[in-house]
């Protein structure tokens, strides 16, 4: 009778603490999935916030990062030009095209060529029609300066932004030099220096910008025609500038 007894109160003890058992996990399920939800939302929240916050932080400092190479790689090839001129003793034209975003060197192959109608003075190299492209010259390098991963054709930009147009004289004089059917040429001679068709240096600079950016990104990239010497020049807000 008393083992019939006490399986009764155990019996009545169980019931009761497996409801509450019961209601214990039902209440921590609602209140963790409740949680989860609210954090999720939350999370997703704050990161759409950053996002908008930093994406457009990160896409100009991109581009001033890519627009920052850009000067670095014209003065490599321009200087490359020149110092091939001089170790082959020969004409050398570095070329900018604008239509194409693009750089070409081009040897002239004008001195101890094996073909002698090849070996020709400057004067009449120039004076040919079809300058720099002449029947002895070989384009010895291509080179895109947009795409990739580098700048949009569409942002880069020849010549010196309208705001700043004021500050485009560099203090070793030079100035902006014009495209000729959407080109600049800079034909380096066998001693290094630029010169005209009368034998006269010709100082050539090319301005650059990115669109997007144009004051951020304004560089300057001037040759000397006395020595060849070839220097980058960057605007400077504070002082309405380009500066080395």
């Amino acid at each position: 009778m008393q083992a019939g007894n006490n399986q009764i109160l155990e019996a009545e003890e169980v019931e009761p603490m497996k409801i509450e058992i019961a209601q214990s996990k039902d209440q921590g399920w609602h209140s963790c999935s409740g949680r989860t939800v609210i954090e999720t939302l939350m999370v997703l929240t704050v990161a759409a916030v950053m996002t908008a916050v930093t994406l457009p932080q990160v896409i100009s400092g991109r581009r001033l990062m890519r627009s920052a190479q850009l000067p670095r790689e014209v003065v490599t090839q321009l200087r490359s030009a020149r110092q091939q001129a001089m170790s082959q003793r020969q004409a050398f034209t570095f070329q900018y095209d604008d239509s194409a975003k693009q750089i070409k060197i081009i040897d002239h192959n004008n001195n101890g060529n094996a073909n002698a109608a090849c070996n020709i003075a400057w004067a009449t190299l120039v004076a040919d029609a079809s300058f720099p492209n002449t029947a002895c010259s070989t384009t010895v390098l291509t080179l895109p300066l947009t795409g990739g991963s580098g700048i949009p054709s569409s942002e880069l930009t020849f010549g010196v932004p309208s705001a700043i147009s004021s500050a485009s004289t560099l203090d070793d004089t030079t100035t902006p030099s014009s495209l000729t059917s959407n080109k600049l040429n800079i034909t380096f001679q066998p001693n290094g220096t630029v010169i005209d068709a009368a034998g006269n240096p010709l100082n050539r600079t090319m301005f650059f910008y990115n669109n997007k950016a144009s004051q951020e990104t304004a560089i300057a990239i001037s040759v000397l025609g006395t020595a060849g010497r070839v220097k980058i020049w960057r605007y400077d807000s504070s002082a309405n500038k380009y500066a080395e």
